[in-house]
């Protein structure tokens, strides 16, 4: 964005080179976008199943404790020291975003996936029982590569969703912690 200075031929406002602080603010924001995303990569959400605090804490009725004491949760409480509530809550806004928006992809992988193959495949098993069994046994790494296939694509989805999630959560204990209300998401029964 730029600040108006003077005015055109046109008699309407000219612009200049001179940037506001408003695109600063916006840079800022997107730094901390993607240095926030850095700490939850979906790729180590399994491994990171067997070792982390976190994980481990899901046995019991307290299942923050063990996130609060997680490695990604630490360095995102050290990334966000310091930064101002009006760009936290931008922050906090385009991680919620990010999360409504993994949620619908999801949905829309595990329809595309597993529900609409699963059912032509119980469509034409029920019609063609002997053919499909025959066909099955015959390529047998064929349909182990396909449902291979199938799985990893809804896995992959469910583990990047899993980790917006992770990254909301984070948030709200950032919230909490710096004594301001963590909003109630649409949808919960609990407005």
């Amino acid at each position: 964005m730029r600040r108006q200075s003077g005015a055109d031929s046109s008699g309407g406002a000219a612009m200049t080179d001179e940037t506001s602080a408003a695109p600063d603010k916006v840079a800022e924001l997107w730094d901390l976008w993607r240095a926030l995303k850095r700490h939850f990569p979906a790729w180590s959400l399994l491994p990171s199943g067997l070792y982390t605090p976190g994980a481990w804490g899901y046995i019991g009725v307290d299942f923050i404790s063990g996130f609060r004491r997680n490695k990604s949760t630490r360095q995102t409480f050290d990334l966000l020291d310091g930064v101002d509530d009006k760009t936290f809550d931008a922050l906090y806004a385009l991680a919620g975003l990010n999360g409504r928006r993994q949620d619908q992809m999801l949905k829309a992988v595990v329809i595309g996936y597993l529900t609409l193959p699963l059912s032509i495949i119980a469509i034409i098993a029920d019609i063609e029982g002997d053919s499909v069994s025959a066909f099955i046994r015959e390529h047998s790494t064929t349909v182990y590569q396909i449902i291979a296939m199938v799985t990893l694509g809804p896995l992959t989805f469910l583990m990047s969703q899993w980790r917006s999630r992770q990254m909301i959560g984070v948030l709200d204990l950032i919230r909490i912690e710096r004594g301001r209300p963590v909003p109630t998401p649409s949808g919960t029964g609990d407005e």
